[in-house]
């Protein structure tokens, strides 16, 4: 034992999927005493089809939702991890190593019928931790030059959803950002797996990157994934029912933040909580088009159609890579979210995002697609509300869309689709508002016979007044 090693604790045991079923989240307590200045921790167990998480609270609470100890989760990502005053392994939060009882916890992820044996050591140290050298990398993008692509006033594109070494991906939050910035990206939301961790790094560069920089949170439970976004608390993720999900949307809701369910198609992994808890919006594009987001768009499309307002939103799922050259491989961007905000600001980006004024493009250069009914003087764009009048005039707006096919959609089906002819492109429909409750927009890659074909980009709706069934005359005109 190292002379600065205070103390040393083992725990070994074997989980079966009836400990998984009572609780998925076994607490290991350790006792640490005054004078440590950091703590290690290694554990182990069984492979072949078994997982096991890890995460750490240290004596001022462990308890769900109100636990104020939280101080890290690596998932299974790493095998050890390291906590001192000054630095701790990327997901671990640094700071005090307070006296009193610490606990491990191991998330039961996956436990096969025969059970999986586990072992963890921790070991206390009185002396500070040494930090490893920071690798400097001569981070190279990929061989692409600086994305320009699509511009439109008032609107700002970006990704909200990525990880960092704070989960189980390569990278810091200063590679990702400078990705970002290689493709024309104006904001991104990092959102590292049930730590807020990447919080410090992204504080580091506000005001040191052209980047609008959003701290998020995905909240990683074993029945599903959500987003949640906006400065806050650490929120907990050890969810087993709806009424606990429900708990930690209240949480958010208290501090202004917003709650996205994540990747809810098979494979997603999907979400199995129900759709009855409350959210506020719904990735209905999770990385590239065909990994199965013709299920969540249609899915998204049964809750407007029932009466619930989700604002619809993309997100690339990012985990970059290192190549051995240095080469960052991410897909930032894919697709990419849009979003009409008032100003530069983070404030203003998620207040867009909670209006619904939202579009959705494959990547950062394109294709745009908007919407705008004017209505007695009035102009209501996405996610806004058109009082029950005759009639309005809708606007549809593509930019980089020629060859795509544009389809509009309301609550009883798409009512047209037509062919886009030019780069820069306006359609006016009349809307018969009373008739339909919500118009939207796609745009579509086309392909023979009446199928759709896949989805290239995506407005959020208009609501409109009423909801009986209606028509759209629409007379268009190219700009």
């Amino acid at each position: 034992m190292n002379k600065a090693t205070a103390y040393r604790r083992a725990f070994r045991g074997r989980v079966y999927p009836a400990d998984r079923e009572r609780d998925p989240y076994l607490l290991l307590p350790f006792d640490v005493p005054p004078g440590i200045r950091h703590i290690e921790i290694a554990y182990d167990y069984d492979g072949d089809g078994n997982v096991l998480d890890l995460g750490v609270f240290d004596p001022r609470g462990c308890e769900f939702l109100t636990a104020q100890g939280f101080r890290g989760w690596s998932g299974s990502a790493r095998k050890e991890v390291v906590i001192s005053e000054g630095w701790a392994t990327p997901g671990y939060i640094p700071g005090p190593i307070y006296p009193g009882i610490w606990h491990v916890v191991l998330g039961l992820y996956k436990v096969r019928p025969r059970g999986c044996a586990y072992e963890v050591e921790v070991c206390l140290h009185r002396d500070p931790a040494e930090v490893p050298e920071r690798e400097v990398l001569a981070v190279h993008g990929p061989d692409y030059p600086t994305m320009a692509g699509v511009e439109r006033p008032g609107w700002l594109k970006g990704d909200l959803h990525c990880h960092t070494h704070h989960s189980e991906a390569q990278g810091s939050v200063r590679d990702l950002v400078w990705a970002a910035e290689r493709k024309g990206l104006d904001f991104l939301a990092i959102t590292d797996h049930n730590t807020v961790s990447h919080w410090r790094e992204m504080e580091e560069l506000v005001g040191g990157s052209k980047i609008i920089l959003i701290p998020g949170e995905e909240v990683t439970t074993y029945r599903g994934h959500a987003n949640v976004w906006g400065q806050g608390r650490w929120l907990d993720f050890r969810c087993r029912t709806p009424g606990d999900i429900e708990a930690v949307y209240r949480a958010a809701s208290s501090e202004g933040r917003i709650f996205s369910i994540n990747h809810p198609k098979p494979g997603g992994p999907p979400w199995e909580f129900g759709f009855d808890v409350p959210f506020d919006c719904l990735e209905v594009w999770h990385g590239l088009w065909g990994m199965g987001n013709e299920a969540s768009l249609e899915l998204w499309d049964a809750q407007l159609r029932h009466g619930k307002r989700v604002v619809a939103v993309g997100g690339s799922d990012t985990h970059p890579r290192f190549r051995n050259d240095g080469t960052l491989v991410e897909w930032l961007g894919y697709p990419t979210t849009w979003v009409f905000s008032q100003d530069r600001s983070s404030s203003s980006v998620l207040n867009g995002i909670r209006k619904g004024h939202v579009s959705i493009s494959a990547c950062p250069s394109g294709p745009f697609v908007s919407l705008e009914l004017r209505c007695e003087g009035e102009v209501f764009r996405q996610g806004m509300r058109v009082p029950p009048v005759e009639k309005g005039r809708l606007g549809v707006e593509v930019c980089g869309g020629e060859g795509l096919e544009l389809a509009v959609v309301t609550d009883q089906g798409i009512f047209t689709r037509e062919r886009v002819h030019d780069g820069r492109w306006r359609a006016e429909l009349t809307v018969g508002t009373r008739t339909v409750r919500f118009v939207r927009a796609e745009l579509r890659v086309p392909i023979p016979g009446p199928r759709l074909g896949p989805l290239a980009a995506i407005t959020n709706p208009i609501w409109c007044g009423n909801f009986l069934p209606g028509k759209i005359s629409h007379s268009r005109r190219r700009k």
